[in-house]
């Protein structure tokens, strides 16, 4: 708890029971949905005090968004050597379950971001595997 906390201070992120509790679900988590969010704290926060932590929270480089099998935004926790000072830099790869449905970033997998295409302006990169994590497999 004094982690998050001091995570939060460090970012000048207010330290309010939502936004401390939220950045632990965080930590225990893979990734998380805003309605994933709102299911774990049983609709007691409203969806406008959830955005704005989330904005916060990506704004400071703490968290970032990653693919969904459903196509809705999805959150991580951001790997400290790779965001830092209010900039992104997630050019690895990420798996999708079929089964939990949980996003993992995988970042022993890179990516090279280039906006070297003749013709073309890349804005976004992704590479996505999709298939079964270890504990839907083992389950």
């Amino acid at each position: 708890m004094n982690k998050i906390k001091s995570i939060l201070s460090e970012n000048n992120i207010n330290k309010t029971k939502f936004r401390v509790d939220l950045l632990k679900l965080f930590y225990s988590k893979k990734s998380l949905s805003v309605f994933e969010i709102l299911d774990h704290f049983n609709s007691t926060v409203n969806k406008v005090t959830i955005y704005r932590s989330l904005k916060s929270f990506e704004k400071k480089c703490l968290i970032h968004k990653v693919p969904d099998s459903k196509n809705f935004t999805r959150y991580s926790l951001c790997n400290e050597n790779e965001c830092k000072n209010g900039s992104h830099d997630h050019s690895h790869g990420h798996f999708i379950c079929y089964a939990c449905e949980q996003t993992f970033c995988l970042e022993s997998i890179k990516v090279e971001n280039t906006n070297q295409l003749d013709g073309f302006k890349v804005e976004n990169l992704k590479l996505v595997y999709e298939g079964y994590c270890n504990s839907c497999i083992n389950n």
